[in-house]
C-alpha cells in the first residue's frame, strides 16, 4: 500500500489558522443567536406585563455587582 506525502509544517499551520477562524465564526453565530433569543424573551415578558424594563435593569445591575470581582488598584 502506497503512503501519501506528509503535509509540511506550513500547511498544518495554515489549516490550524483556518480551523481557528471557523471556530470564531461559530462562536459569533452562537452569541448572536443567544442575544436574539434573549431580546425576544425580554420583549415578550414586558409585553405580557410580567416584568417592567426598569425592574430588569435593576436586576441586571445587581447581578453584575454580585459577580464582578473587585480589582486591586
Amino acid at each position: 500500500m502506497k503512503q501519501g506525502k506528509r503535509p509540511s509544517v506550513n500547511t498544518l499551520k495554515r489549516f490550524a489558522g483556518v480551523d481557528l477562524g471557523a471556530q470564531v465564526a461559530d462562536l459569533k453565530l452562537a452569541f448572536y443567536q443567544q442575544g436574539l433569543l434573549l431580546s425576544a424573551l425580554i420583549d415578550l415578558l414586558v409585553d405580557k406585563g410580567l416584568i417592567e424594563p426598569d425592574e430588569l435593569a435593576e436586576l441586571a445591575t445587581r447581578l453584575d455587582r454580585e459577580i464582578t470581582v473587585p480589582t486591586e488598584e
